[in-house]
């Protein structure tokens, strides 16, 4: 006889496993994810970037400043605490990269499960793991990016506490907002943007109005402590270095404002990837989800709380443009966008769309595949090509250089200046702790004194083409050039040659040190 009875649901711990499972399984692709980008940097990049903003980084975040004459510490203090344990490699610099990318991706899980359920969480997390904002723009770590780690974190914090109030939650906002701030001073944008979603909202703006509130100020004023009292005592350089970089408009308001459509369409082409995401795992109706996404934009209605933290900080970005009558870059705005796949994922549950994430993994194994061919052949053409960024030479420039220093002084190499790129090179590269000096404009080094160089001594390092590099090393070592011819390889290929000339100038009193040793030397012999 057929047994026509409906099958018994899952049992209550049966649906705890399949569900666990589930989480374990999201949460290993996050990772398998960084793991990919750091192989994809490294096959794509011959070099760390072109500019040696990772290189400046380092130098500087080995000194524990304050603060620096361009921008405040935190990301500096991040890339010395990674390579006090990590070896001084592109490798290991790409893995830092991909790390603080995947630990802003747990923030804007964390934030997500505020008001999803922990699987869809990690679906907004992928979600977003897709987009170049954490991706290809994450792969250059500098002061723009440390920002991807500290916002959506920053902005969990806030979110908890304006739900829960406790005294926890108010040191935590914080400290974490005063962390933002101490990687760019544009987090001025975020704390703005949380300030204006909070006040939006009715419950949120009571708990903001509530005394406790304060304990949130004075943790961010013990965190910003230390980086304020240097801003006082050094006449506030970043600010001077900020008021340099903006360029201001002259244009009429109205153009102002109608050059925040370009910029709103960048941040949307941005973002494409991650609703790609969400519509594929959608068993149909895909289209639709695309659209509902896209419309959800302009109806804030749908979830108030998840569209003002989505958009609070967008509005807060184009009124500091407005105001400071400054051009808007589209990477500015990258980092704002940690609420907005949490906020299309309630709307699409809310008209009745389902995910399905059986084929998340072949799906992401697909893109990866992708990405990490992609890499290889971008790498390769770049190399073959000669693009500037990919043929310098500089891991093996510094290799020779400390070799030279080694050989003709003996000693470890303490000091290094000259040509920017190549003097920060040279003290990244290497397994002695070398300090960057800035021979041009010494106060923006105070690590180093002159004196401190005239008595540790230092290697001096131009770009054989440089007169004004090799002038200024010339007449301070009073020593003749060495010059010095450098390529890479990559990709079984030899790259050019680039030709430096090299300055030594050996500590105070290893001249006559070095004499007493060869007089002793013969008198034994």
């Amino acid at each position: 006889m057929t047994d026509l009875s409906l099958p018994s649901p899952p049992s209550q711990g049966s649906a705890r496993a399949l569900a666990s499972r589930e989480t374990l399984r999201l949460s290993l692709l996050l990772v398998a994810h960084s793991m990919v980008w750091i192989v994809g940097a490294w096959l794509y990049r011959t070099n760390l970037d072109t500019a040696a903003d990772m290189l400046e980084n380092y130098v500087w975040g080995i000194e524990w400043q304050p603060g620096y004459y361009k921008h405040p510490p935190a990301f500096a203090w991040m890339a010395a605490s990674w390579f006090k344990i990590f070896p001084r490699t592109d490798l290991a610099y790409f893995a830092l990269s991909s790390c603080n990318a995947t630990l802003g991706l747990c923030g804007i899980v964390a934030l997500a499960r505020r008001f999803l359920p922990m699987r869809d969480a990690l679906i907004v997390g992928l979600a977003m793991a897709v987009t170049p904002i954490y991706t290809t723009l994450a792969i250059k770590f500098n002061a723009n990016t440390v920002l991807l780690s500290l916002w959506p974190w920053a902005a969990y914090f806030f979110v908890r506490y304006v739900q829960t109030g406790t005294w926890k939650s108010a040191l935590a906002l914080g400290a974490a907002a005063a962390l933002a701030m101490l990687g760019k001073y544009f987090s001025i944008t975020l704390l703005a943007g949380l300030g204006l979603a909070g006040l939006s909202r009715p419950a949120w703006r009571a708990q903001l109005l509530r005394p406790r509130t304060l304990l949130a100020v004075l943790a961010g004023t013990v965190v910003l402590g230390p980086h304020l009292v240097w801003l006082v005592q050094n006449d506030f350089p970043t600010f001077a270095y900020a008021d340099e970089r903006i360029q201001e408009i002259s244009d009429p308001f109205h153009v102002m404002l109608l050059e925040k459509i370009p910029y709103s369409l960048a941040q949307l082409a941005y973002l494409l990837p991650a609703m790609a995401f969400l519509a594929l795992l959608m068993p149909r109706q895909r289209l639709a989800a695309v659209g509902a996404m896209l419309r959800s934009i302009l109806r804030p209605s749908l979830d108030r709380n998840l569209w003002w933290l989505s958009m609070g900080t967008f509005f807060a970005v184009c009124a500091v443009s407005v105001v400071t009558r400054t051009h808007l870059s589209s990477l500015w705005g990258n980092t704002q966008w940690f609420a907005i796949v949490a906020f299309w994922l309630v709307i699409l549950q809310q008209r009745g769309f389902e995910l399905d994430t059986r084929g998340v993994v072949r799906g992401m194994t697909v893109y990866w595949v992708f990405v990490l061919a992609l890499s290889a052949l971008l790498g390769f053409t770049e190399a073959a090509r000669h693009h500037r960024g990919a043929i310098e030479p500089r891991a093996e420039l510094a290799h020779a250089a400390r070799q030279l220093w080694q050989e003709r002084v003996g000693l470890p190499l303490d000091i290094v200046t000259g040509n920017d790129k190549e003097a920060k090179a040279i003290a990244f590269y290497g397994n002695d702790l070398t300090h960057y000096w800035d021979m041009y404009e010494p106060a923006n080094t105070p690590w180093v004194a002159r004196a401190d160089v005239m008595r540790e001594g230092a290697l001096f390092v131009c770009r054989g083409s440089d007169d004004r590099c090799n002038k200024i090393a010339a007449a301070f070592t009073r020593a003749r050039a060495i010059p010095m011819s450098v390529h890479k390889r990559a990709w079984g290929l030899r790259l050019p040659d680039y030709g430096y000339n090299v300055y030594l100038l050996p500590p105070d009193g290893w001249h006559e040190a070095a004499d007493r040793a060869r007089t002793g030397s013969k008198t034994a012999s």
